[in-house]
């Protein structure tokens, strides 16, 4: 099913369209360790979009990104 949207978003995108022009529709994919290197134990989220299949690996103001800003570890560093 998830190759049949990515498909959709291509052929959307070769027509000249934005399928995600309204916004992404973020889903997790999986994770990865902490992009900040806070702590060893401490992770984050990688997101990927159900429309058009585009990652987002903590990119300033997507999900990632705020996922970390959240992250109790980052306060006990800032303390």
């Amino acid at each position: 099913m998830n190759s049949l949207i990515v498909l959709v978003a291509k052929a959307v995108a070769l027509a000249g369209g934005d399928l995600c022009a309204e916004g992404h529709d973020w889903v997790t994919e999986g994770g990865r360790s902490c992009p900040d290197d806070l702590r060893v134990d401490c992770g984050q989220a990688v997101y990927r979009c159900a429309r058009c299949g585009e990652y987002d690996y903590g990119y300033k103001g997507g999900p990632g990104w705020t996922d970390c800003q959240r992250c109790a570890y980052r306060s006990e560093e800032t303390t």
